[in-house]
């Protein structure tokens, strides 16, 4: 096999410089319950699906924030898919620690018991994603939680569009939320005209 020499058209950049052609990331709210009964909330970027069978998905925390030792401690949480009028409410979660905030009472999250684990939902999401954390892995600066799906609960109802990181190219994107570098939007959609 040949291969060509390094291409010029292919420039070192940091990461910040990189956001720009790797986003926009789907956003999810991570909850966790600190017992007895505080419960966090936390704007989550660094998510995924890892498995189909079972149903698997992963997100990271960064080190430092006051979910961090939260997810170090938990073996459950709920992944919360927020939509369009949850934008400011999640901005703030991601930006404000629940060190000394209680995030939920901030924000009048009205919270709903899930059906498969003790950590509850949020009631005007999407959808609330039940999990079990199988495994944690240290990640750099991240802590890595890789979670076992235990039930996807959607409000069938609700017909906003999933919440979106946006980089610096918001081109296609309508911009809802921002702050410094953090942009919370979704997809710019047409009107659907019929022919």
């Amino acid at each position: 096999m040949t291969m060509e020499p390094i291409a010029d058209r292919f420039s070192s950049v940091g990461r910040q410089q990189f956001r720009r052609f790797f986003q926009p990331s789907r956003i999810v709210l991570g909850i966790f319950r600190s017992f007895p009964d505080k419960i966090n909330v936390i704007t989550l970027c660094f998510d995924m699906y890892c498995s189909y069978k079972p149903p698997m998905m992963a997100f990271a925390i960064q080190k430092g924030a006051y979910s961090y030792k939260l997810l170090a401690e938990a073996d459950e949480c709920v992944l919360a898919v927020p939509g369009e009028r949850l934008a400011a409410e999640t901005l703030f979660c991601g930006v404000t620690s629940g060190r000394n905030v209680n995030k939920v009472q901030e924000c009048k999250f009205k919270l709903v018991e899930s059906q498969k684990i003790c950590v509850p939902g949020i009631d005007d999401v999407i959808a609330n994603i039940e999990a079990r954390i199988v495994k944690k892995v240290q990640t750099g600066d991240h802590l890595t939680a890789i979670c076992e799906v235990l039930r996807f609960g959607v409000d069938k109802e609700n017909h906003e569009q999933c919440l979106l990181s946006i980089g610096p190219q918001t081109i296609g994107y309508r911009v809802i939320e921002h702050q410094g570098i953090h942009r919370i939007g979704i997809i710019e959609t047409q009107p659907f005209l019929a022919e």
